[in-house]
C-alpha cells in the first residue's frame, strides 16, 4: 500500500503539470517580459541586428 507521502507527491505532480499545461495552452508564461519588435528595414539592412549579412559575409568554405 502507498504511503500519504507518496500520494502527496502524485497529487502535487499531477495538479502542477495540469496547471502548467493550462498556462500553456492560454498563453501565459511566468516570468518572460514582452518581447520588442525589431522594424523589418533594421532586420534586412547590411550591418542590422542580426542581418543577413552579418551571418553570410566573408569567407564561406568549400572547394
Amino acid at each position: 500500500m502507498r504511503s500519504k507521502l507518496a500520494l502527496f507527491y502524485l497529487i502535487f505532480g499531477v495538479g502542477t503539470t495540469a496547471l502548467y499545461g493550462l498556462m500553456n495552452t492560454m498563453g501565459w508564461e511566468l516570468g518572460t517580459p514582452e518581447r520588442d519588435t525589431i522594424p523589418a528595414s533594421a532586420r534586412n539592412s547590411p550591418g542590422g541586428y542580426r542581418s543577413f549579412h552579418f551571418w553570410h559575409a566573408g569567407f564561406q568554405g568549400g572547394k
